[in-house]
């Protein structure tokens, strides 16, 4: 197979494609169409050959796909995506011109938890040569099979990688090769894969994004739990995506296959009396990938195969509930269409930067009942299981509020010497631009009353600034100062990682650590009018 490079790569990028496609022609094609755990009788997970090996039998069957490299991995390896469609399309303008739903499944992040690279290879089987081929006349798939291809081919055990999950035997660790947890670069992207995937989702602007995951924690009695974007900064594609599309699909799976789902979260506690304190969701920060996408206005759903269940069962359960929102999305793709234009044109007057947990509200939930296996009785807690199961009334806290709000100005202001935080803004796919004559401005300030260093995270001490802005005065703004328009498509997202106090975004990830002093302004100031500015795009 030709492994068509469809974004612009580098000599090195271009070196690995000739490896790659070297060993893309010596890989055996006797089971074509099968994948690793299908002629192991699901005892082994696929490696990165083998997923290559599978997008080859696909191309020699004449499946609809084009195959392209994502990344170039810390490792040297190289991240693969495909794409399919029926007609094929080649590029982003020709998928636009075909009216389309452009869709991104991507799977293997946390390399250890491996049901769903499996069933993104059974579903383009089934897309391409199978009982789905009608679904890719109405999308664009961008399929991401094998996100994580460093941790992938670092196998080892899974009751050490994974001790919670049952089975394969050996599996990959969720880490990639710079032992980040990719799902929790999308703001800081320093990893190869992350900015791979931003280029990427840029050019094609994917109206769906679903993310593939095995979750780690509760035991309880669904297949998969599911969850869209968890930020509470709301758009009409993220209020699609909670309020419609995961209740449709849960009722398809319940109906057509008789299997219960419900949104991702774990017990507040464990211990059979004590379940009823409740059922609680993960995190709002837009680090995690759903969080980030949903935030730029998208429809994001995250999908959790259910740990405890054989490996088995949480791909069959992945696959279906793909394949549902898949054709749940193609029949909405006028609706969809319109929620992506009006995310893209709302212009809220103020950004949530913080957030809390929601008051919950009160649902029925699977349970199984478990005993004290000497790890405690919280969430994610290895416990007996006795096979027995109950619904149970219980609070379920499933959305968060805002914490902190703050005024959205008319744009923000970077003084020149910040380069890696435009930097970063470009590689988030947000305009900056650069101020190129004088100008005067009214312009507001933000005054550090404290800063809070947090334990090692990711490599980083993340920083917490406590502060408040302060009216704005009028100030001389120098050639070479950067401007970023919050009317803009990812203004939204522009506001929230700007924001000093802000729980994830330039300040949490160390960008301004030289600059940040208690009882002093932020270098990052607001302005309510841009009205005069002379400005140019920074490429």
């Amino acid at each position: 197979m030709m492994w068509v490079l469809l974004n612009v790569c580098s000599p090195n990028m271009r070196r690995l494609l000739t490896a790659v496609g070297s060993v893309s022609l010596i890989a055996h094609s006797g089971l074509a169409q099968s994948t690793r755990p299908e002629r192991t009788g699901f005892r082994e997970t696929s490696s990165l050959a083998d997923v290559r090996s599978f997008l080859d039998s696909l191309q020699r069957r004449g499946a609809g796909i084009r195959v392209g490299i994502l990344a170039a991995s810390p490792e040297g390896r190289a991240v693969p995506y495909v794409i399919a469609s029926r007609p094929l399309v080649s590029t982003p303008a020709e998928a636009k011109r075909s009216g389309k739903l452009v869709v991104w499944l991507q799977a293997n992040i946390h390399a250890g938890e491996v049901e769903g690279k499996e069933a993104a290879q059974m579903l383009l089987r089934d897309l391409t040569l199978g009982p789905l081929r009608a679904l890719l006349d109405s999308l664009v798939l961008i399929v991401v099979p094998i996100y994580n291809t460093d941790g992938n081919e670092r196998l080892g055990p899974g009751q050490v990688y994974r001790p919670e999950q049952n089975g394969p035997a050996i599996v990959g660790r969720n880490q990639n090769g710079q032992y980040l947890n990719l799902n929790r670069d999308y703001v800081k992207m320093e990893a190869p894969e992350t900015r791979g995937a931003a280029v990427l989702i840029e050019r094609w602007d994917p109206d769906l994004f679903i993310d593939l995951h095995t979750t780690d924690g509760s035991y309880h009695g669904y297949a998969l739990t599911y969850a869209p974007g968890l930020n509470p900064n709301a758009s009409p594609s993220g209020e699609f995506a909670r309020a419609v599309l995961l209740p449709q699909a849960r009722e398809r799976l319940r109906r057509l296959y008789r299997t219960e789902t419900f949104s991702y979260g774990n017990f507040r506690n464990q211990e059979p009396d004590s379940l009823v304190l409740g059922w609680e969701t993960y995190d709002a920060r837009p680090r995690f990938g759903t969080n980030w996408m949903a935030l730029r206005g998208r429809v994001a759903v995250l999908s959790e195969g259910y740990s405890h269940a054989d490996f088995r069962t949480r791909i069959t359960a992945t696959r279906r509930f793909v394949r549902e929102v898949l054709g749940l999305a193609a029949a909405a793709t006028s609706h969809i269409h319109a929620l992506t234009a009006a995310s893209d044109r709302q212009r809220p007057d103020s950004v949530i930067v913080r957030s809390v947990l929601a008051p919950p509200d009160t649902q029925e939930v699977i349970a199984e009942l478990t005993g004290a296996a000497g790890a405690g009785s919280d969430g994610y807690a290895p416990r007996r299981r006795t096979g027995v199961f109950r619904r149970i009334r219980m609070p379920v806290y499933g959305r968060f509020a805002a914490a902190r709000r703050e005024a959205r100005p008319a744009a923000y202001l970077v003084p020149g010497r910040l380069r890696s935080v435009v930097s970063l803004l470009r590689a988030q796919g947000i305009v900056v631009e650069r101020v190129r004559t004088p100008w005067r401005g009214v312009v507001d300030s933000f005054t550090v009353d404290s800063l809070v260093v947090e334990p090692v995270f990711e490599g980083h001490r993340t920083v917490r600034a406590e502060g408040r802005w302060r009216a704005g005065r009028h100030v001389a703004v120098s050639p070479g100062t950067f401007l970023i328009r919050t009317r803009q498509p990812l203004g939204l997202l522009a506001s929230y990682l700007l924001e000093p106090a802000s729980e994830d975004g330039v300040v949490t990830w160390n960008l301004l650590d030289r600059e940040l002093e208690v009882n002093s302004a932020a270098p990052i100031a607001r302005v309510a009018s841009v009205e005069g500015t002379v400005t140019e795009m920074v490429p």
